[in-house]
């Protein structure tokens, strides 16, 4: 599940500029393992482009003059360390290193890229990254964790790219990064003053939405849900009253996912935690100014206590705990769940039950409420990946020329990036940086042009990464349901995003996103003390005093010189 649903995380992301995990021109609505594309994240290497002539060298005086867009006089050659693109769709005869959004860029700035590396599972990426970083001996330019961001900058491994970012920079690329207030996460990728690194960004609505289906309420006669009590009768009723109406006990109640919470998680228990103001796998201050780790307080064994007494009374689905992602997924196609927590995204994944049962009709909602009738959320880490730029590097600057460059493309400002692949669903991931950017808000910010266009039907001087978009919600609109593709890129985009933004919404702030040392080092064994640990708990296979024995073991075996670390870095 963890492929699936890191692959729909991204490709959620930067689909709110493409459609779904498409090219920037398919009308089709991808398939959903992709939020971080289905895994549309990677692909093989090689550079096809690696034998740069003569004339293709690095010179100062190839800079023709002093802007984002500026094409060099004279070719310059950057190398590249990536990761490549798994399950890639180029059409044949195009690769990572020789494909039109290569080409774009290349021909628009003059500047020829040499693949260093290129490795697609993530693992060996980052064992092939970790062995550059031992060596000394860095590509001009490649994408790092914070980890290895970490390490690059304190070996002097890192330009400074304080001034080049100022100068080379798109309005555009500003503008993503201004849009997360106080400069959070560009000074992400500053050390002691200096930019060392552009980091990520990571947008804004990826916690869980309440997925209902409405068809089945009105059949058990129900109303659509504001508290736990109300989840809980829904499941009770899903699961006894026969709502898919064959006359079998074959329906399942609320579904679950044994990862029970996580940013973008699909099945996961992470609104229930909430209501109760926990907040697990989450750093914050106490009412006290004391830094606690959100999976070690009070309301977290208090949810724990109602997620066991809901799994005693059979209203989680009992086999969550041997079940992939795929098997739930497979059991709300095949209607036999309805009621699950997942994100905006999971429109894709459910629209799946629409096509096998045009009469599935899917509810996405902000609840539980909590008693003051707030949906508490923990906001996505703002960055978690650097673009980096080597200090031996000739022309640091090309990197932010590149980058601008890119998003012209993959936003379709330029005209002519639109018939790049138009039609083919080619992944944004083939050009050169993978690097996401966009807006914190940028998938509220697009809601409003959907509500005006079903108003008006008036489409003219849409943004060109919106019309796919905007055609979809227009052609489900008019005859709901008939064409699926546009019906999940609706039901996704439009509906469930909007619930993202629903007043209910109370975004909980944690004080500390990163990784220190000893979460490093110890951070595998104290996460699966936790899961396993909070799994027994709910499963009854342990008392729910077995959290304070977690608590305190937790503490002594790395939780204590942990929180150490956090506060130093806060402060």
């Amino acid at each position: 599940m963890r492929t699936k649903v890191l692959g729909m995380v991204l490709c959620a992301s930067v689909a709110l500029s493409l459609t779904a995990c498409g090219s920037n021109n398919s009308d089709n609505s991808s398939n959903q393992g992709n939020a971080a594309g289905n895994n549309a994240t990677s692909s093989n290497s090689n550079s096809a482009s690696a034998n740069s002539n003569a004339a293709e060298t690095n010179t100062d005086s190839a800079v023709k003059d002093d802007g984002p867009f500026s094409k060099y006089d004279q070719t310059v050659t950057v190398s590249l360390g990536r990761q490549g693109v798994s399950g890639n769709n180029l059409p044949d005869g195009d690769t990572l290193e020789n494909n039109q959004y290569l080409k774009y860029v290349e021909d628009r700035l003059n500047v020829k890229v040499n693949y260093d590396f290129s490795v697609e599972d993530l693992d060996a990426y980052n064992q092939k990254v970790n062995l550059t970083i031992a060596s000394g001996d860095i590509p001009d330019i490649m994408v790092v964790d914070e980890q290895q961001f970490k390490r690059l900058a304190q070996a002097g491994l890192l330009a400074d790219l304080t001034s080049v970012y100022e100068k080379y920079s798109s309005p555009l690329i500003k503008e993503y990064y201004s849009s997360y207030s106080g400069d959070r996460v560009l000074n992400t990728g500053r050390v002691d003053g200096k930019l060392l690194g552009l980091p990520n960004t990571n947008i804004d609505g990826s916690y869980q939405l309440l997925w209902v289906r409405k068809d089945w309420l009105d059949k058990v006669g129900l109303q659509l849900p504001k508290s736990l009590d109300d989840v809980k009768a829904i499941a009770k009723a899903f699961k006894e009253q026969d709502p898919d109406g064959n006359g079998k006990p074959d329906t399942v109640g609320l579904l679950g996912d044994k990862s029970l919470v996580g940013d973008g998680g699909f099945f996961t228990f992470d609104p229930v935690f909430n209501l109760n103001h926990s907040y697990p796998k989450s750093w914050f201050k106490d009412a006290s100014g004391n830094i606690v780790y959100g999976s070690t307080t009070p309301e977290t064994k208090q949810a724990l206590g109602q997620l066991s007494e809901m799994y005693k009374d059979g209203l989680i689905d009992k086999e969550f705990l041997t079940r992939k992602w795929e098997d739930n997924a497979g059991l709300v196609s095949g209607g036999k769940a309805g009621i699950l927590f997942a994100p905006w995204f999971a429109g894709w994944m459910i629209s799946d039950s629409v096509k096998a049962d045009p009469n599935a009709d899917w509810v996405p909602i902000a609840a539980p409420l909590d008693s003051d009738g707030k949906r508490n959320v923990v906001p996505s880490a703002p960055s978690g990946s650097f673009l980096v730029v080597s200090k031996d590097a000739e022309h640091p600057e090309a990197a932010l020329k590149m980058l601008s460059v890119e998003y012209e493309g993959i936003r379709l400002i330029d005209p002519a990036s639109a018939e790049l692949y138009k039609d083919k669903g080619v992944g944004w991931l083939n050009y050169p940086l993978n690097l996401q950017l966009d807006f914190q808000d940028a998938l509220a910010r697009d809601i409003p042009v959907y509500e005006k266009v079903i108003k008006d039907g008036d489409t003219a001087n849409l943004p060109a990464r919106l019309i796919p978009r905007v055609n979809s919600v227009l052609k489900n609109n008019k005859d709901p349901k008939k064409d699926i593709p546009a019906f999940a890129d609706s039901l996704a985009f439009f509906t469930a995003g909007a619930v993202t933004g629903a007043k209910e919404i109370t975004k909980v702030e944690p004080i500390f996103y990163g990784k220190t040392e000893t979460m490093v080092k110890r951070g595998a064994n104290l996460d699966k003390l936790e899961n396993e640990t909070f799994l027994r708990i709910i499963t009854g296979a342990a008392p729910l005093d077995d959290f304070d024995k977690f608590v305190s073991t937790w503490k002594s075996t790395g939780g204590d010189a942990i929180a150490k670390e956090v506060a130093d870095a806060v402060k």
